[in-house]
């Protein structure tokens, strides 16, 4: 999964929130929402996982409920072994 981080004026950030206020939607799931939207308008069409994956936690079939996460920081970080030459 991806994230995508946008930076805006408080005016579209604003008009983001009614958006979605008035579709009944989070934030996230609005701007998901108006990105598939107009792909499908203009016809745009990518084929690989990520976009499966996207269908997915839009149509909520994914959710934090269904995929398993570390708590705190250890959900974040990987600990490997370092292997040092003796």
């Amino acid at each position: 999964m991806k994230s995508l981080f946008i930076r805006c004026s408080q005016e579209t950030y604003d008009l983001a929130h009614a958006l979605a206020k008035k579709e009944s939607r989070s934030l996230n799931k609005q701007i998901i929402h108006m990105i598939h939207h107009v792909a499908d308008a203009k016809g745009v069409e990518v084929e690989d996982i990520a976009e499966q994956e996207g269908k997915e936690i839009y149509s909520g079939a994914i959710s934090s409920e269904t995929v398993s996460i570390g708590k705190g920081l250890s959900g974040l970080a990987e600990t490997k072994k370092q292997d040092f030459p003796d």
